[in-house]
């Protein structure tokens, strides 16, 4: 198993190291069942700290990726999940909030410029940064290989003052630069896109699961460590088919609840 690992890149070890086998995983080279590296022979390979590949590890196993046998070692889990197809009305938290009667507020936690890694690229349809030689400076002082930028946007979501979800969204940022700028504080980001871009999401695709807030996800949600969450990962495209976000959102599980309405065809 190969990791693609960079000690000159601003993102962090352990990140990268997360990063690298959700990719392995995804396209095959790992296979349910396929037993890694321990943390320390990990380490040692990449000559880095065991606690960072233990972070790595622990947070897959979180998100349901991996799976640790006592004794024995961890592994790349079963596909236990099921697919549903869902189709309804696409709407943003804003509106849903507002639908329900409650009063949506948004604190934005990080506002910043980041390489894409190559699940945001694909996601976003971004050119890799080795098809582009040379560099760009943004705003912010840092050159990142052209075609490679993303905004980050962490959002913290309020239903009528209480905590109930943190919003990780990535966007083009060739595509949509005023974003890095602008106070989105309170302010519903579809309608900006709307307004400033005419890229309002028309379709999406939402990937649910179930996992344990982590130290900081229960710091924000108010909720214990360890306590249930919904994890949300939603891509959405424009009227145009072209990609708009990758949004991965982590919801209070006692103050949301998804519905389904299916029916039978046939």
């Amino acid at each position: 198993m190969k990791i693609n690992f960079d000690k000159g890149s601003a993102v962090p070890y352990y990140h990268q190291i997360k990063e690298a086998l959700k990719a392995s995983i995804a396209s095959g080279e790992l296979k349910p069942g396929d037993m890694l590296p321990s943390e320390l022979s990990l380490s040692e390979q990449l000559e880095i700290s065991r606690l960072v590949v233990h972070r790595a590890y622990r947070e897959l196993v979180t998100e349901g990726l991996l799976i640790r046998k006592r004794a024995k070692g961890t592994f790349v889990s079963p596909p236990l999940k099921r697919d549903y197809n869902v189709v309804g009305a696409l709407a943003s938290t804003t509106e849903n909030l507002l639908a329900y009667g409650l009063e949506p507020t948004n604190k934005i936690l990080v506002q910043e410029l980041v390489e894409a890694d190559e699940t945001l690229r694909a996601a976003l349809q971004l050119p890799g940064g080795k098809e582009h030689p040379g560099g760009k400076e943004h705003p912010g002082g840092k050159e990142h290989p052209l075609g490679a930028e993303v905004l980050h946007l962490r959002n913290q979501r309020f239903a009528s003052g209480l905590p109930f979800a943190i919003e990780d969204t990535y966007l083009s940022y060739e595509r949509f630069p005023a974003l890095l700028t602008l106070d989105l504080n309170n302010q519903s980001l579809y309608a900006i896109l709307e307004g400033s871009y005419d890229a309002h999401p028309q379709a999406a695709l939402d990937l649910l699961s179930v996992g344990a807030a982590t130290r900081e996800e229960a710091e924000l949600l108010g909720i214990h460590k360890g306590a249930a969450v919904m994890r949300v990962e939603r891509r959405s495209t424009d009227r145009g088919g072209l990609p708009v976000e990758l949004t991965r959102s982590v919801f209070h599980a006692e103050r949301i609840q998804f519905v389904a309405r299916m029916v039978r065809s046939g």
